[in-house]
Formats: C-alpha cells, sequence, structure tokens
C-alpha cells in the first residue's frame, strides 16, 4: 500500500457514517465513469469488418425519405453559389 492511499485511509476512518458513505459514492460513480470511457475507447479502437459496418447502417428504401426542406425560399441557388 502507497503512503498516500494510506493517508487517505486514515482520513477516511475518522469521517462520519453519512461522509463514508458519501465517499463511497463518489468513489463509485469515478469508477463507473472510468470503466464507461475505457468500453468506449476500446470499442472504438477494435476494427470492424465491412459487413459489421454495414449491418449497423440503416437500409434507405425509399429516396424521398432523404428530401428536405430547408432552403429559404426568398434565396436562389444563385445567391448561394
Amino acid at each position: 500500500m502507497t503512503p498516500q492511499l494510506q493517508q487517505v485511509l486514515d482520513a477516511a476512518r475518522t469521517l462520519s457514517l453519512n461522509d463514508k458513505l458519501e465517499l463511497l459514492e463518489v468513489i463509485s460513480r469515478d469508477v463507473r465513469e472510468w470503466y464507461a470511457l475505457t468500453a468506449a475507447s476500446e470499442a472504438f479502437w477494435s476494427p470492424r469488418s465491412i459487413d459489421e459496418i454495414a449491418q449497423a447502417a440503416p437500409v434507405i428504401t425509399d429516396i424521398r425519405a432523404l428530401a428536405v426542406d430547408f432552403w429559404p425560399e426568398d434565396e436562389t441557388a444563385d445567391d448561394f453559389n
């Protein structure tokens, strides 16, 4: 055990029960967040096959589903260019 950890434990032993419970909650949350970041990082760096990527992509069966109506009516394509 490192001296730093021993100091933390000694300090924690002097806390009230409520403070000890709060400390455990904070440490648990930190560990969960670290684990989530580690898992996300591992998933990011794990290579996926083309087939896996293709299966995760949505299938567009109707091209009209991609149509959007966001162009301002008072602006022409020439104005944009």
